[in-house]
């Protein structure tokens, strides 16, 4: 392993289960590369989560600011006028925030995408740093399926109002706005980010390196719901943003339908930002209850383990087909639930469905035996443009690590 001083860190800033699943394979591989890095949360905690024994295990180490957190927890709450909670908030950040990134020889911060300043506890450092003049880069928390950019009600209420996206110009405080793909990269720049701070490197989260480190992790941890003694088939249906162009009225008469048929055991996994965001309701539930064959998996049960217990994996919008694809699974894409136009529409790899009807027939075929696999040319040259790049020289991980690590030389 190259010896690398340990006299300049790298901070992330972790604030959800999303940004933990995409920032983790960063965190694990420049912790394995010998870098100098340290993880905070800044918005609850992931008690006994794989991915945290992992970065840990690889040499990570967590980092807690008591005075920070306190302030945050126990007395931001409690100041009743903006103003002065806003004094206050850049009292904490100039005093506190400086002298805790200066105790741990933060030499630059990674954070999710977000706007300057982050979310949660993360502007007590961002604003440090920046006061500071160390670098700070924003590095995905989530993957962007769509092809035009009316893709859900906010984006295309301003489009109609200003012609434009909402603009983020803001990010352009970062040193660097990282992202997986070209086509991401020219929405953001459509969102106000120049193009100077943007950088295509990949996708951490579904790069080849870490899906089978992350299979392998996860495939032991849940239940299961698949089992040698029932002859019917385990579909798994993910469900994305509502709030994304999706017709919830056909998705649930999808989800019935498939839930009635009598070779299937129907799984639905909700989205991981919540019931709210893209879950079913109670009332929901028990309607799909009454069909007596539909299972709803806890957040225990990861994605990548369902994934790998599925005969036949439903899917629309959410970047989780990757993870599908991955492993080699029949993917059902209901193109009719979701108005958007997404980067799995086209490439051939996966089978596109118009109505119900050809959602049933494929659930049908597969019950049957029948193989619907991708070629392995179309897999790759799929792969290639939505999440590897040119990896010959370097993989995706491997390039996150060493572009971060400029800022630690």
């Amino acid at each position: 392993m190259i010896q690398r001083p340990k006299n300049k860190r790298v901070l992330f800033l972790i604030r959800a289960y999303n940004d933990l699943d995409h920032i983790a394979p960063v965190i694990w591989k420049m912790a394995s590369m010998g870098y100098g890095v340290d993880y905070l949360l800044t918005a609850g905690d992931f008690p006994d989560d794989y991915r945290i024994r992992v970065i840990e295990d690889a040499g990570a180490k967590r980092l807690n600011c008591r005075i920070i957190s306190g302030y945050y927890e126990r007395v931001r709450g409690r100041l009743k006028f903006s103003l002065l909670r806003r004094i206050n908030d850049w009292g904490v950040a100039l005093v506190f925030g400086c002298l805790f990134l200066r105790r741990h020889s933060t030499t630059c911060i990674v954070v999710e995408w977000a706007g300057a300043d982050g979310r949660a506890q993360a502007p007590f450092f961002l604003r440090s740093a920046r006061i500071m003049g160390l670098p700070t880069i924003a590095i995905p928390h989530g993957y962007h399926t769509w092809l035009d950019n009316h893709f859900n009600e906010t984006t295309q209420r301003a489009i109609n109002e200003t012609g434009k996206l909402p603009q983020l110009a803001d990010r352009n405080q970062f040193s660097l706005y990282v992202v997986q793909s070209e086509n991401i990269k020219r929405y953001c720049s459509d969102s106000g980010i120049l193009e100077e701070n943007l950088e295509v490197l990949g996708s951490a989260r579904f790069c080849s390196e870490w899906s089978k480190i992350n299979q392998r992790l996860c495939s032991s941890l849940g239940a299961k719901f698949s089992s040698h003694n029932d002859q019917r088939i385990l579909v798994v249906f993910f469900l994305n943003h509502w709030q994304y162009n999706v017709d919830r009225g056909r998705c649930l008469r999808l989800l019935k339908a498939i839930g009635a048929e009598d070779q299937v055991r129907l799984v639905i996994k909700g989205h991981t930002r919540g019931r709210d965001a893209g879950g079913l309701s109670l009332s929901e539930e028990k309607m799909l209850d009454q069909l007596g064959n539909v299972l709803y998996p806890d957040e225990k049960i990861h994605s990548p383990d369902l994934v790998e217990q599925a005969d036949l994996v439903v899917v629309y919008g959410s970047s989780i087909c990757f993870e599908a694809l991955r492993q080699g699974k029949v993917i059902v894409w209901p193109r009719f639930v979701c108005a958007n136009p997404t980067i799995f529409d086209e490439g051939g790899v996966v089978t596109v469905a118009e109505s119900e009807k050809e959602v049933i027939e494929t659930i049908r075929a597969v019950a049957k035996g029948k193989k619907l696999f991708p070629s392995q040319a179309l897999l790759d040259a799929f792969f290639y443009t939505h999440v590897e790049g040119d990896s010959a020289q370097a993989t995706v991980l491997e390039r996150y690590a060493k572009r971060i690590g400029t800022y630690l030389e």
